[in-house]
């Protein structure tokens, strides 16, 4: 009517014809908003009656879960690795009683739980004891029997795996809170091989309560059952770091039907173990190059040794370390497994061997310690690490451990490894073209066996021993060598990297960008921002040693935060752009509340770093040990208070734990003074080279 008024109150002339038009647009255009607004209301309401029905139709199948009696797991543990304290969920497989529910909720020193059937709508649900039959240790499930005057409803039917796509509706549907009605969560399917080949990935909210419960398609089929998978690439080992993050997993359940049978007979299914470790530490784009062969493991009987490259697994070739775990995740022990491997032909330069083997996967290995010859090589800055080349320079002895092996033989600096040959008649000898290869000989060697070293002295004279390795040193040497005499002036400045809003204190030995040197992370109390004075202590000895030594500051004073060990990461990459770092001397340590958080620091940054030095500290109580293997091992310095001498009773505990797991363990003279030991921490980054 506006339109019309503009025209009518200039006094124009408009056809009614015209008028007419311009009315039928407008009510056409009206109308057909209003059907479009029509149209999406009954989409929506389509749409909800698809998710309601597709819920339905799994929901008598989907069951309470209450725990039964406490796991001594909860007790004094970190409370995000304790189980469940409220209700999860389980799902019924089989109408004879037969219900699969998570770890989470009933842990593995657990064995009985109640069943909480879904409630009618005469009554409330019935409550069943449940016995546990059997474990999945590798997907994270637990098979659970009760025995019912009724069958149970039992899930119809799955989607096999070939089917899932990526982006199709995948609705969660668990019964954690309410026994008569499920709860429900709405999204897509965001992955199909995750977990390494375990698990489905979904954008649907997963919460512990929803744990044991069913991912389902929009016709109600099952995908899986809902499981907290561990993250283990991004550091979240324990599955429910991921809660509330828009990403979940689910065991498709085909996978789950395929090992019924055996649960139901009483079996546990541990993970199937290999025993090898890689060159290489990055896992997506690396090659899978061996870098150690456990002794006594699978590999080792099998004949893979260092230096050996994976091309096939299972008929399928691969190309990078990602592609070998996924092939061999979803395995369990007692599984075989095809292997192909080139190996470089010593006596033919150039060429490569093809050898296909047929290794039995076990579920875990023989107690592993390292082992060591008593050299320290000099120091080389490794820049490219994902190459079959990588890192590939000389070994040079720099110098060699007090009464060891190698000092027995008469090894002396300046010698270059040239070759070694592992223990046992069928061993071959390998080329040394890296301290990792050389590492990677050594940790396929018991302690006590004896491996054969080819060197070449300063004369251009190759000479032959055999040394009989031993086992890791606890304690720092009293005198470990250091570099000439030179300036005091070692440089101290802030570390400043993008996205670090507290740049950490630097002290940085003198020396151009090839003279590689070891690094030295120290904690202190929190207390915000360092000081630039608190450098002036270390500067002496860092330069001695060759050691940059980062301070870093806590964000927040009064604690420790996750976001503090992010800016010692980025830290250390601007510190790399200034100077070579030389990989196999890093090392954390910290004094009070900092030793405590060094140890979470060098857990949270993986195996790069070597040593952990605590001062003044014991373990944090949230920290876990696994077991000492190659690529997973620790020298651990402890200085604690003494009382006549004795160490306090736990970092007594602490240090048996770390042994008892095969770490090297070392504890520091009694201070006469409460200065920090800087000399001796920054020999302690030196010795941490030692082979």
């Amino acid at each position: 009517m506006r339109f019309l008024g503009r025209f009518l109150n200039r006094g124009r002339y408009i056809p009614a014809s015209r008028i007419l038009l311009v009315v039928a647009v407008i009510v056409l255009q009206w109308l057909a908003a209003a059907g479009q607004a029509r149209a999406e209301e009954s989409i929506g309401l389509l749409e909800e009656q698809a998710f309601r029905a597709a819920a339905a139709r799994v929901a008598r199948s989907v069951v309470r879960i209450e725990a039964s009696g406490v796991s001594a797991s909860a007790v004094g543990g970190p409370s995000e690795a304790a189980p469940a304290s409220s209700p999860s969920t389980g799902l019924v497989v089989d109408s004879a009683g037969w219900i699969i529910a998570t770890t989470f909720a009933i842990p593995a020193d657990v064995d009985e739980a109640i069943v909480v059937l879904p409630a009618t709508a005469t009554g409330t649900g019935s409550r069943l004891a449940a016995r546990v039959v059997g474990r999945d240790l590798s997907r994270g499930f637990v098979l659970l029997k009760v025995e019912s005057p009724t069958a149970l409803v039992a899930l119809e039917s799955s989607v096999p795996r070939e089917k899932l796509r990526v982006g199709q509706w995948a609705i969660a549907v668990a019964r954690g809170w309410d026994i008569t009605t499920p709860n429900i969560a709405i999204g897509v399917i965001s992955a199909v091989n995750r977990a390494w080949g375990r698990a489905v990935q979904t954008d649907a909210a997963v919460s512990p309560a929803n744990y044991g419960g069913a991912l389902v398609d929009i016709h109600g089929d099952v995908i899986g059952m809902l499981a907290p998978l561990p993250a283990d690439t991004a550091g979240m080992m324990l599955g429910t770091e991921l809660y509330d993050s828009g990403i979940g997993f689910a065991v498709p359940l085909e996978d789950i039907h395929r090992v019924l049978p055996r649960l139901q007979s009483g079996e546990t299914l541990d993970p199937g173990v290999l025993g090898i470790s890689y060159r290489s530490r990055d896992v997506f784009t690396g090659v899978p190059t061996i870098a150690t062969s456990r002794p006594g493991s699978p590999a080792a009987e099998a004949g893979i040794q260092p230096g050996d490259t994976i091309v096939s697994v299972a008929d399928r070739p691969v190309t990078r370390i990602a592609e070998v775990r996924h092939a061999l995740a979803p395995l369990y022990a007692g599984d075989d497994v095809e292997l192909v491997i080139e190996r470089s032909d010593e006596k033919v330069a150039g060429t490569v061997q093809r050898i296909s083997m047929r290794p039995r996967l076990v579920a875990t290995l023989p107690p592993w310690q390292r082992a060591v010859i008593g050299i320290v090589p000099r120091r080389v800055a490794v820049q490219a690490e994902n190459n079959r080349k990588e890192g590939e320079r000389p070994v040079v002895v720099d110098w060699v451990w007090p009464d060891s092996p190698a000092a027995a033989a008469g090894l002396v600096g300046g010698m270059t490894v040239l070759a070694v040959t592992p223990p046992g008649k069928a061993a071959e000898r390998v080329a040394v073209t890296s301290a990792a290869a050389l590492a990677g000989v050594l940790g396929g060697v018991h302690v006590g066996d004896a491996v054969t070293l080819v060197v070449l002295d300063a004369d251009g004279q190759e000479q032959s021993h055999r040394l009989a390795t031993m086992a890791m040193p606890a304690d720092v040497p009293a005198q470990t060598p250091t570099r000439e005499e030179g300036p005091d002036g070692a440089e101290v400045i802030r570390l400043e990297a993008p996205e670090v809003a507290m740049p950490p204190v630097a002290v940085i030995p003198t020396g151009d960008a090839t003279d590689p040197v070891g690094v030295l992370v120290y904690f202190t109390r929190p207390h915000g921002p360092v000081d630039i004075a608190e450098a002036s202590m270390w500067r002496a000895a860092a330069n001695r040693y060759g050691v940059a030594v980062i301070l870093p500051g806590s964000i927040d004073p009064q604690r420790w935060s996750r976001d503090d060990i992010r800016g010692v990461a980025r830290s250390i990459d601007s510190l790399r752009v200034r100077r070579g770092i030389d990989s196999s001397r890093l090392v954390m340590a910290g004094s009070g509340a900092g030793g405590a958080f060094a140890w979470l620091a060098a857990e949270a940054l993986g195996p790069a770093f070597r040593g952990v030095a605590l001062l003044d500290a014991a373990l944090p109580r949230q920290a876990t040990i696994e077991p000492s293997e190659p690529g997973r091992f620790r020298w651990v310095l402890f200085d604690p208070p003494r009382d006549n001498g004795q160490l306090p009773p736990r970092v007594e505990n602490d240090r048996n734990r770390l042994i008892q797991a095969g770490y090297g363990v070392g504890v520091l003279p009694e201070r006469e003074s409460q200065m920090v030991p800087v000399e001796t921490l920054c020999s302690f980054v030196e010795a941490s080279g030692l082979l």
